[in-house]
């Protein structure tokens, strides 16, 4: 990028609210620069200097006609063909920043970021954490995330498998330490939620009824568009940087089961988050979340009843023996005959 288009685009989206962190993680520079460039009334000259190999009229000629039938052609194939059919002497970085000016401009779709008003929507996604003992077992655990998209208050459950009925549970208690549901909820186009067609995602009849039960309207983000749910992703990313982090250094029970993780993630959303201002909205996260749970409707008490029990003895939320699986798919074939005989 040109130092004026970088200086412009640096000014322009810090007087739109970005901070010098969010710049310096966008641009891929050190926060120092992105400070530098921001003081600076004008954007810094640099002078041309001439390339070491310039291509030849034939070279330039051959990379435009090869460009215009394929304007995604990999630098490294377009500076093997100058090589061995036009004798190009230069490196490969020598060629590539003669490349990068002739290549044609590829339009990409703008990054729309938005805010959604209180009591409006619930995202909601899985994590995987990584391997965590429990029991007297060492298992991979993954971390149903819910976070309203106003106030950025996360809730965090965790399990030992994402079949679709641990998905439902652990997103009810996730909702529930929320203090409601939102008017809509958000998550992705998992086999969990969706069952996919050619016009677009049919909702799991199992989930349009629970979100009925709840009285919100399911949402799917859409697709390969991971940052429809931004938000979540962006908890997700605390999740590894942070929670994962933060957990090593606590001393575990010797048999830990669920509800101790639940306890620790509770703990860590109290200790961390809650008192965080956050970077978008300039609000402590707590705070906003005060205002906003009062615009939440309340999980129904029979929907909690459902899932209640003991922790140790919810088989839903530990790992299935890959062996009873095998077990339970495998249908033996009887014919008619032998049911007749029983009778």
């Amino acid at each position: 990028m040109e130092s004026e288009e970088l200086w412009m685009e640096l000014h322009v989206l810090h007087q739109h609210g970005w901070s010098v962190s969010a710049l310096a993680r966008h641009f891929k520079l050190n926060r120092r620069t992105v400070r530098r460039e921001l003081d600076a009334e004008r954007p810094r000259g640099y002078p041309q200097r001439a390339p070491r190999h310039p291509f030849t009229a034939a070279q330039l000629a051959h990379i435009e006609r090869r460009l215009r039938v394929c304007p995604v052609l990999r630098g490294t194939d377009l500076h093997h063909e100058l090589r061995t059919e036009y004798g190009y002497r230069g490196s490969y970085w020598t060629f590539l920043r003669q490349l990068r000016p002739l290549r044609p401009v590829t339009p990409r779709e703008p990054e729309v970021r938005f805010e959604t008003l209180p009591g409006v929507q619930t995202q909601a996604d899985w994590k995987h954490i990584g391997s965590w003992p429990l029991g007297e077992e060492l298992v991979e655990l993954h971390a149903m995330v819910a976070i309203l998209g106003h106030s950025r208050m996360p809730a965090i459950r965790i399990a030992a498998s994402c079949t679709r009925e641990v998905s439902f549970e652990r997103l009810v208690r996730c909702l529930d330490d929320l203090g409601g549901v939102t008017r809509e909820l958000l998550t992705d186009r998992d086999t969990v939620f969706c069952n996919h067609a050619a016009e677009g995602p049919l909702f799991v009849p199992e989930w349009v009824d629970l979100c009925e039960l709840l009285g919100t309207v399911p949402r799917a983000c859409r697709p390969y568009r991971a940052k429809t749910k931004g938000k979540v992703e962006r908890e997700n990313r605390e999740l590894e940087q942070s929670f994962r982090c933060w957990l090593t250094g606590q001393v575990l029970p010797s048999r830990p089961t669920i509800a101790d993780y639940d306890a620790f993630a509770l703990r860590w959303i109290q200790e961390r988050v809650l008192p965080r201002r956050h970077r978008t909205t300039q609000r402590i996260i707590g705070e906003a979340w005060a205002e906003e749970r009062h615009l939440l409707t309340a999980v129904p008490r029979h929907l909690l009843e459902r899932f209640a029990g003991d922790d140790g003895a919810r088989a839903a939320l530990h790992v299935v023996d890959a062996a009873q699986r095998q077990l339970g798919e495998n249908v033996e074939v009887r014919p008619l005959s032998a049911y007749e005989v029983a009778l």
